[in-house]
């Protein structure tokens, strides 16, 4: 198949649907306002290119799922066009590859540069890091709230200054939190955004906040 063909608008609403979890063609077609055959050729396609993998449940209750679709893997289709460089190219992503990509994917580009750099910094680290959620409350300063129960990491994450080639020079906070601290709730908060959670630990999207 290729690549193309799986990001069309029908296979693309589905794959951004089971971003929030796991559901059945039943559920997607309600969703998307379509049938469930249509929806699940859909989601043939995007099980045989390892997009999607289904997951047969027992359930004796009638008019329950019996069958749920999920997202699986880590993947990017990437598009180049610069003046000496074109490229695509569809790859398999590692954690640390998904943190530069949501980084990447922030609206406002000029804390791109700076967070990176910040990642940079704390990656030797990763090993003992839970989560990590970008707090975009002050413009003056980036704060990176650190979920971790290795509270040593207070000691040796310092406050650094980060300086741009354009020479804009921005403070990078390290706030780190044991998992024990964090209190979950759901509501519309843009200062939140989680740049890495493997365990799917916190409940935060974007949109989304999480707080003391």
């Amino acid at each position: 198949m290729e690549q193309e063909t799986l990001f069309t608008a029908s296979k693309w609403d589905i794959l951004k649907t089971l971003s929030s979890g796991s559901k059945s063609p039943l559920q997607l077609a309600k969703l998307s306002n379509t049938s469930v055959a249509n929806i699940s050729q859909q989601l043939r396609l995007l099980e045989m290119a390892g997009l999607v993998q289904s997951k047969r449940i027992s359930n004796r209750d009638k008019g329950q799922p019996r069958l749920l679709y999920s997202l699986v893997g880590n993947h990017s289709f990437l598009i180049a066009s610069a003046q000496d460089f074109v490229e695509k190219k569809f790859l398999n992503l590692s954690e640390y590859n998904k943190i530069i990509l949501k980084i990447w994917f922030l609206d406002d580009p000029k804390l791109h540069y700076f967070l990176e750099k910040a990642f940079w910094n704390i990656e030797e680290y990763m090993n003992k890091i839970d989560a990590i959620v970008f707090d975009n409350v002050n413009a003056e300063n980036i704060s990176l709230i650190i979920i971790s129960d290795k509270l040593e990491l207070k000691k040796e994450l310092k406050k650094i200054v980060i300086k741009s080639p354009e020479g804009t020079a921005k403070n990078i906070l390290f706030d780190v939190k044991a998992k024990n601290e964090l209190k979950r709730f759901s509501g519309q908060d843009s200062e939140y955004y989680v740049l890495y959670d493997p365990s799917n630990l916190l409940t935060i999207k974007k949109g989304e906040g999480s707080k003391e």
